[in-house]
């Protein structure tokens, strides 16, 4: 081989690895965002504000995530319906904590569960029967505005009356006699009747079912990033061992 030769070969041989280490930083780069950013509402005892910080268990468990995946983040809490309108704009990549139903499926992507949540109906008496016919037609019902129990409250066909934007409003209604019975988050409901300092004998409770507690990527998200939501998932499952 000539020296002529030799060096065309040695010119094209790097030109190669420069190619190839250009596509490798491009496709690494594509893989995350630089920073994800994630909304949220105030939802004690779950997510909130104190003095500057953020904390709760939903705080807890997404640090954990991002901690896991070595992800550069950025949290802003908002209303809950606001929250879900940023990601449906593309101003947000996700929102948390929430359940999965049908309107957030259109527009986003479902995680795996991080947490788990208890609904219960919660009323001034202990003869209502939640699971009577009548029930639905004649008692006045409400839940957290903008939540998923609010609106299935409303395509289950229950007199859902009020808009309620804080659990203690809820059972101020309660108390006020404005609604006869509220859908709510266990551990949301607990905390709000603690902060009003009413009597847990005063209130009634009766168990509904278990919902699982996500986080929502939008769709335009997930298609730019592929690769993200199994990683998620994964950082997800590594921090319940936790």
């Amino acid at each position: 081989m000539s020296l002529t030769q030799r060096f065309s070969l040695d010119v094209i041989l790097r030109w190669l690895c420069l190619s190839l280490l250009s596509v490798s930083f491009a496709t690494k780069s594509e893989v995350r965002p630089e920073r994800l950013l994630l909304t949220t509402q105030p939802w004690r005892p779950y997510q909130y504000q104190e003095n500057g910080e953020m904390k709760g268990p939903g705080i807890a468990q997404i640090k954990c995530v991002m901690k896991e995946m070595q992800q550069p983040y950025q949290i802003t809490m908002t209303s809950w319906d606001r929250a879900q309108i940023l990601i449906e704009v593309g101003e947000q990549h996700g929102f948390f904590l929430a359940s999965k139903n049908g309107i957030r499926d259109k527009f986003a992507d479902y995680s795996s569960s991080v947490m788990t949540q208890t609904w219960s109906w919660y009323s001034l008496s202990d003869s209502i029967d939640t699971q009577d016919p009548m029930f639905k037609k004649e008692v006045a019902v409400t839940a957290l505005f903008g939540s998923n129990k609010w609106f299935w409250l409303q395509k289950q066909g229950y007199r859902v009356e009020k808009k309620p934007r804080r659990p203690t409003a809820m059972i101020e209604l309660l108390l006020a006699g404005d609604v006869g019975a509220v859908l709510a988050n266990d551990f949301v409901m607990e905390a709000a009747i603690c902060e009003l300092g009413v009597s847990h004998r005063a209130i009634s409770k009766t168990r509904a079912k278990e919902k699982t507690l996500g986080v929502y990527f939008s769709k335009k998200f997930t298609k730019q990033y592929p690769r993200f939501l199994n990683e998620f998932n994964q950082a997800v499952a590594k921090c319940k061992e936790l």
